[in-house]
């Protein structure tokens, strides 16, 4: 009967795996079967999905390349050798994140429960705005901005707040110039990624991500993306929405272009993280979102599964040669990082 089950699953996989062929092939004017092929070698080698396929290019790949892309397979196997899961509520409780990496936040944030319509009132003083998160989700979802500049809007984001259930609340971010240059209706974000092991610490792919229409900046949900050269913060690339897999050299609302922005305090931002990774090295793949304000680097959060879609984006592999981030997670294999210079725009080495 297992038998069978297995037959069965593997014709349903080969019947999936030779549609989505035909149809890239026909998109994209190559071969069917060549594509098939390629699709099931690459699968074999680090069981590709569909999107990362498509998203990399991988067919254009030389042998390699092809070798170096990691998806979320090779990462998920990378986190359960090297990650002591009884940290993970360190970064996944955003409460406990706060206390954690006090010393990076840069504002106020109470649990929920203990706000009232004054709290929030005197948390809005300065921007006007306070932001409400569930205590445990990702990809953005759940979070809102929240008017609190008066008595009324303190007592109506109260009464939200109330509704939503358990979660944090917190001073809203008042970015710098620049990044309210990109749009001035969302804080825009830096996602940094980090993986610990005991080949090294590295940090890596830094990437701009500034929201699209939504009030939130977050590439799962809506947003544009682009990558920045991790030695001198400066925009590398134009940005890309993740979901559309659109290209825009310019924001399309404020018209704010987005390669050769220069991010301020990158010397700061990178002073920051130095120091915040080591605080999360039991959890052995990190994103980190960081903002930026007048002032300097604020943490916002950090993600234990981090999204990873612009990192590898074919778009922008010219950025690494056509190579992926897979030898960052080969430690899996007790197999060491070494950049040949392909990545010294997008990798540091911190331990």
């Amino acid at each position: 009967m297992g038998q069978i089950i297995e037959l069965k699953r593997m014709f349903t996989s080969r019947k999936y795996i030779r549609e989505f062929a035909a149809d890239y092939a026909g998109r994209h004017g190559k071969d069917a079967k060549d594509v098939e092929r390629d699709i099931i070698e690459a699968k074999r080698r680090n069981h590709i999905s569909f999107g990362e396929y498509e998203w990399t290019g991988h067919y254009d790949l030389g042998p390699e390349q092809k070798k170096t892309i990691s998806t979320l397979w090779t990462r998920m196997e990378f986190r359960k050798k090297f990650t002591d899961r009884r940290y993970i509520g360190m970064l996944m409780n955003k409460y406990i994140f706060s206390k954690v990496f006090a010393e990076f936040y840069g504002r106020q944030c109470i649990q929920a429960e203990d706000a009232d319509a004054d709290i929030l009132r005197k948390m809005g003083e300065g921007a006007g705005y306070v932001i409400y998160k569930p205590n445990c989700k990702g990809m953005g979802k759940g979070i809102r901005v929240l008017a609190a500049a008066t008595q009324k809007e303190a007592e109506e984001a109260l009464a939200f707040i109330r509704s939503a259930g358990s979660g944090i609340v917190e001073e809203y971010i008042c970015q710098d110039k620049v990044m309210d240059s990109l749009n001035p209706r969302a804080v825009s974000v830096i996602r940094f990624y980090s993986v610990c092991s005991p080949e090294g610490c590295f940090l890596f792919a830094p990437i701009l991500t500034v929201a699209h229409e939504n009030d939130i900046s977050n590439g799962c949900q809506d947003a544009l993306t682009a990558v920045i050269d991790i030695r001198s913060g400066r925009v590398l690339t134009d940005a890309v929405d993740q979901n559309e897999m659109i290209e825009y050299q310019t924001h399309p609302v404020t018209g704010a272009a987005f390669k050769g922005v220069q991010i301020c305090h990158w010397d700061e931002i990178l002073a920051m993280m130095r120091q915040a990774v080591p605080l999360a090295s039991k959890i052995s793949n990190v994103g980190w979102d960081v903002a930026v304000t007048e002032n300097g680097p604020v943490l916002i959060e950090a993600n234990t599964i981090p999204g990873f879609t612009t990192a590898q984006y074919l778009g922008y592999s010219w950025v690494t040669e056509g190579y992926g981030y897979q030898p960052l997670f080969d430690a899996v294999h007790g197999i060491g990082f070494e950049d040949d210079g392909r990545y010294e725009k997008v990798v540091l080495k911190l331990s």
